[in-house]
């Protein structure tokens, strides 16, 4: 028996989900330390085929080049690990003892009071994380607490624990600045 190189022994399981061989890439980049799965309209991809897609691709990156169906495959892993995201979330919660007390959505008249709430119950002043941005709520931090890495764990580490149990929940969906924010804010 022959041992393929991963990328061909994906190609082949993907082709056994029905996919066109023509329509899909499977490659190794070095950008993503990994390999990527590169899925187009031709490969004839369906939502009906997205477990099977999952199954062929194991961990790979996997990408649609429509974004209407890379949003729905995305959502769809989502669900899959959304049991296992929330039990550990619980988890931790319950491990710092922070799961006791944790405020209930319907308790709150909207979304930022309710971020609010969370915030002070992991020990930070409401409002200076969790802030309105558009129609949602995001994280974001003022940008000099990333200076410190092990000083922004040990402050946050609470907070984003209970971002994911509320997103597991479907509570609360809590958005990420990522650092282009950051820089812009700094160029102020």
């Amino acid at each position: 028996m022959i041992d393929l190189p991963p990328e061909q022994f994906i190609e082949q399981r993907l082709v056994e989900c029905g996919l066109n061989a023509s329509g899909f890439t499977v490659k190794y980049e070095d950008y993503l330390q990994g390999i990527e799965i590169v899925i187009k309209p031709e490969a004839g991809a369906t939502p009906q085929k997205f477990g099977c897609i999952h199954k062929a691709s194991e961990y790979e990156i996997v990408t649609f080049s429509d974004l209407e169906m890379n949003r729905d495959y995305s959502d769809y892993t989502t669900e899959l690990y959304r049991p296992k995201m929330l039990e550990d979330a619980r988890q931790s919660l319950e491990k710092i003892g922070k799961l006791n007390g944790f405020p209930v959505r319907s308790a709150f008249a909207n979304d930022k009071l309710f971020a609010e709430a969370v915030e002070e119950h992991c020990g930070i002043p409401a409002g200076s994380a969790l802030k309105e941005f558009g129609d949602g709520i995001v994280f974001m931090p003022p940008s000099e607490e990333y200076r410190d890495v092990e000083k922004f764990i040990n402050r946050y580490s609470c907070l984003i624990t209970a971002t994911t149990f509320l997103a597991a929940k479907r509570e609360l969906s809590i958005g990420i600045v990522g650092n282009e924010a950051v820089r812009e804010e700094k160029s102020n």
